[in-house]
C-alpha cells in the first residue's frame, strides 16, 4: 500500500517513534514527512496529546507537509500558542516558509495579541503585498489601537510591497474605519515620505472623528509628515493652546515646526506648562519674530529646562549673544551646560572668562565641567592647561567619582589636542602615577578622534 493510500491510523507507530531514541525518532519523521495527507491528519488528531519532545520533533514533519496539506496548517496554527518558545518559534518559522497555506495561517493568528504580534511581523517581512489589507483589518479590530508592533508592520509591508499601496490605503478608508485605527495607520505612514499625500487625507478623516487622548496624540504626531493639507494645518493650530493636556500641545507645536508655520507657534511660548514652552523655544530658534519672547525665557523663566531651552535656540543669533554668555552664571547646571554649548559653536571667544573660571571650579556640576572642556578644545584655548590638568588630577582621589574619572579622561585627551609644550609636560606627569585607570590609560594612549590637532580661531 503506498503512503498516499494509507489511513492516519497507519501512523501510530511513527507516532509513539517520537519519542523514542535518536535513530527511532529520525526514522519516524521521515515516514511521517513521506506520508501526505494522512500523516498531517494523523499529527493534527494526537497534537495535544503528544510530549513536549514529541512536538518538537513533529514539527520537522509538518513543516514538509503544510505546503500542500492543510491539516497540517491547522497543527502548526495550535503549535503556535505553545507555552514551549522552542515549539511557538518552530510553528511561525513553518508557517513562514510554507507559502501561501501557511501566510493564511498567520493571517488567521494576527487577531489575537497573544501570538498576532509575531505573526505580523514575519507577514510584512515575508509577503507584504498580502500583509498590507490583514494588518489594516488587524489595526481596526478592538484593541488593535494599542498594539504598535501591527503600526511598525504596516510601515515594513507597505515599504516592502512590490506595488504602490495607495489603492488599498484609500479603499480602507472608504470602509469609515475607527478614528483610533486611522491615527495608527497615518503614524506608521509617516515614517514614509512618498505616503505623506495619504498621511493628510487620513489625517483629515481622523482629526474630526478623534474624542480620545492617544488617538489625537497620534494624529498629531504623524501630521508632521502629512501633505499640504489647510484642514490638517488648521486643525494642528487649533491644538496649541485648547487641549487640556500638555502632550497635545507639545506635539501641536512640533508639528508646526515640521510643516513651516512655525508662527504660530509663538503663543506656546507662554504656555502655562514648562516642557510645552521649551519645545516651543526650541522650534521657534532662528525665527525672528519670536527672538524677544525666547530671550525673556531666557533670562527670567522659573523652569531651568525652559531657560537652557532657550538658551540654546538664540545660538544663532548674534545679537542674543550677552544673554548666552550670561547664562553661562546660571544657577541652574542644566542652564550653565546649555549657555557653554551654545559658545562652543561659536565663532567667536567671548564668555571665555566666565567658562574658564567654571573650569578651575573644583565644585562645580560634572556636566559643566565636561562642556567646559569641550570648549576648550573647540576654542584651542592653549592658556587651559593648568586648569585641564587640575581636571586630570581629581581621578587620582580616593574619593573620585565615576564622573571625576570621565572628566579627567576627557581633559587628557584635550591636552593631548592642544599639542603644545606645556601640554604635553603635563601629560607626561599624568603618566607617571602607577596604577592608572583603565579610562585615564585609554585617553593617555589611543589615537586621537581624527578631528586633528588644534587650530585655534582667529582673533
Amino acid at each position: 500500500m503506498t503512503a498516499g493510500a494509507q489511513e492516519p491510523g497507519a501512523f501510530a507507530g511513527a507516532l509513539q517513534d517520537l519519542d523514542g531514541d535518536h535513530d527511532l525518532s529520525v526514522a519516524a519523521v521521515q515516514e511521517l514527512k513521506a506520508g501526505g495527507q494522512p500523516a498531517a491528519v494523523a499529527i493534527r488528531d494526537v497534537w495535544s496529546t503528544l510530549s513536549r519532545k514529541a512536538q518538537r520533533r513533529a514539527l520537522a514533519a509538518l513543516a514538509a507537509l503544510a505546503h500542500d496539506h492543510r491539516p497540517a496548517v491547522q497543527c502548526l496554527f495550535e503549535a503556535a500558542y505553545s507555552p514551549d518558545e522552542q515549539i511557538s518559534e518552530g510553528a511561525f518559522a513553518a508557517l513562514q516558509r510554507a507559502g501561501p497555506p501557511g501566510w493564511e495561517g498567520l493571517v488567521a493568528l494576527l487577531a489575537d495579541p497573544d501570538v498576532g504580534d509575531r505573526s505580523a511581523v514575519l507577514l510584512a517581512r515575508t509577503e507584504p503585498n498580502a500583509a498590507i489589507g490583514p494588518l489594516l483589518d488587524a489595526l481596526t479590530a478592538e484593541g488593535g489601537d494599542r498594539r504598535p508592533v501591527l503600526r511598525s508592520a504596516l510601515a515594513t509591508a507597505v515599504q516592502r510591497a512590490d506595488a504602490n499601496a495607495e489603492p488599498t490605503l484609500r479603499a480602507w478608508l472608504d470602509t469609515e474605519p475607527p478614528a483610533s485605527a486611522v491615527a495608527n495607520a497615518s503614524l506608521a505612514l509617516a515614517s514614509i515620505e512618498e505616503y505623506a499625500p495619504v498621511v493628510a487625507e487620513f489625517i483629515e478623516y481622523g482629526a474630526p472623528r478623534s474624542n480620545d487622548f492617544a488617538t489625537t496624540w497620534r494624529l498629531l504626531r504623524s501630521s508632521a509628515a502629512a501633505g499640504p493639507s489647510e484642514p490638517v494645518d488648521r486643525w494642528i493650530e487649533s491644538h496649541l493652546q485648547t487641549p487640556k493636556e500638555w502632550m497635545l500641545r507639545q506635539a501641536a507645536v512640533d508639528a508646526t515646526g515640521a510643516r513651516g508655520q512655525r508662527t504660530v507657534a509663538r503663543v506656546a511660548l507662554e504656555d502655562p506648562y514648562p516642557r510645552v514652552r521649551a519645545h516651543a523655544a526650541r522650534v521657534l530658534s532662528k525665527e525672528p519674530g519670536s527672538m524677544a519672547m525666547r530671550a525673556k525665557l531666557a533670562r527670567k523663566d522659573p523652569w531651568p529646562m525652559v531657560r537652557a531651552e532657550a538658551v540654546m535656540s538664540l545660538r544663532s543669533e548674534p545679537v542674543a549673544t550677552p544673554i548666552i554668555i550670561a547664562a553661562v552664571d546660571d544657577p541652574m547646571s542644566e542652564v550653565r551646560v546649555a549657555a557653554i554649548e551654545a559658545l562652543t559653536g561659536a565663532t567667536h571667544d567671548e564668555g571665555w572668562d566666565k567658562i574658564y573660571a567654571h573650569l578651575q571650579n573644583r565644585n562645580e556640576w560634572p556636566t559643566v565641567t565636561a562642556a567646559a572642556i569641550e570648549y576648550v578644545a573647540a576654542h584651542c584655548r592653549i592658556e587651559a592647561v593648568d586648569a585641564l590638568a587640575g581636571v586630570a588630577l581629581r581621578a587620582a582621589s580616593p574619593s573620585a567619582l565615576t564622573d571625576d574619572i570621565n572628566n579627567a579622561a576627557r581633559a587628557i585627551v584635550t591636552l593631548r589636542v592642544l599639542d603644545t609644550p606645556e601640554a604635553e609636560a603635563a601629560i607626561q606627569q599624568l603618566r607617571g602615577p602607577a596604577g592608572v585607570s583603565p579610562t585615564l590609560k585609554m585617553a593617555l594612549e589611543d589615537p586621537l578622534p581624527r578631528r586633528r590637532r588644534c587650530v585655534p580661531i582667529a582673533p
